[in-house]
């Protein structure tokens, strides 16, 4: 049987196994996107059947102007049987955000920065799991690139969307979580493109821009609920944009977005040109407690920080402290 591929070629598919990356079931966000279909080329070009694939919506990092038509497909291809299907999981590896995007049992690699779940995968698939601590997944896929000694052959439109990918999740090179190899990946993919300071900033401006013009599903969009933690309110929003000012000036509308919820709340506005984060939350409780944590003072419900934040850094110091 023949089948044309997303990428217009044709594989023979009769006894061939389908490997199929995807990321978590809520949605995807620029890394997530960028490691799938960076991954199912690497494979491709190994000679394998590969697609990127994820039912969730993208997110506002993903801009429209780095992704092209079916890069991403929304359905499994029909001519395989969910029998012949394995998966390669990215930028995620809490089971409970996978068991309903994928069979567990079918899974065959994991690639992931966020910590926690090292041990369950590491005792399923051994060293398929790639968990560890790094600015961006998009670094681990790279990685693998690398050691298959295809880097050069990456497209040019694939080595956008990783530049993208550890720009959003590095907060352009300034979080705590950067690491050497990061800055390694991203400044060696910049000189093969061609990319400069300029590309970088209109990335996040382009962001901004998606932001704004859907404000509240921007902020509902990316929600963390937190329970178990006695610092911070139970819903944490987080937004990642070129300049806060405008995004300040509209709180008095987010606020009464966030009024229609009965849990404490508190959105983490993530100011990249000025390398700081504003803290916006109105409960006088937490307040206090993240007052004396990161050395910030709120007034009329906002605190300023002196670095920037990503939103698990928060949580992560808040889960230290205690």
């Amino acid at each position: 049987m023949i089948k044309s591929t997303n990428d217009g070629e044709s594989v023979k598919q009769k006894n061939k196994t389908l490997t199929v990356i995807t990321a978590g079931s809520t949605y995807l966000d620029i890394d997530a996107y960028a490691c799938c279909v960076a991954m199912a080329e690497l494979l491709r070009l190994k000679g394998k059947n590969a697609i990127a694939y994820s039912f969730a919506s993208c997110n506002y990092s993903v801009c429209k102007s780095l992704v092209t038509e079916k890069q991403v497909l929304k359905v499994l291809p029909p001519d395989y049987c969910s029998g012949d299907i394995r998966y390669i999981i990215v930028d995620v590896s809490d089971p409970n955000f996978i068991k309903d995007v994928v069979p567990l049992e079918q899974i065959i690699e994991v690639y992931d920065h966020h910590a926690g779940f090292e041990e369950y995968w590491t005792s399923r698939i051994g060293d398929k799991a790639h968990i560890e601590f790094i600015g961006a997944a998009a670094t681990l896929i790279y990685r693998e690139w690398k050691l298959s000694g295809l880097q050069e052959k990456i497209s040019h439109s694939t080595a956008k969307l990783l530049i993208a990918a550890i720009l959003d999740n590095t907060l352009n090179l300034t979080s705590s979580n950067v690491t050497q190899e990061d800055v390694e990946t991203f400044n060696e993919l910049c000189e093969r493109e061609n990319i400069d300071k300029k590309w970088c900033s209109d990335y996040f401006s382009e962001v901004q821009t998606s932001i704004e013009s859907d404000l509240k599903n921007a902020l509902f969009g990316d929600i963390k609920t937190i329970r178990e933690n006695n610092i911070l309110p139970h819903k944490i929003a987080q937004i990642s944009v070129w300049d806060a000012q405008s995004i300040l000036d509209s709180l008095p509308k987010i606020r009464g977005w966030f009024a229609e919820t009965t849990d404490t709340w508190m959105i983490n506005v993530i100011d990249i040109c000025h390398r700081c984060s504003y803290f916006v939350c109105d409960d006088s409780s937490c307040q206090k407690r993240i007052e004396k944590i990161f050395d910030v003072h709120f007034e009329s419900g906002i605190a300023k920080s002196s670095v920037s934040y990503l939103r698990k850094e928060i949580i992560k110091k808040t889960i230290v402290y205690n």
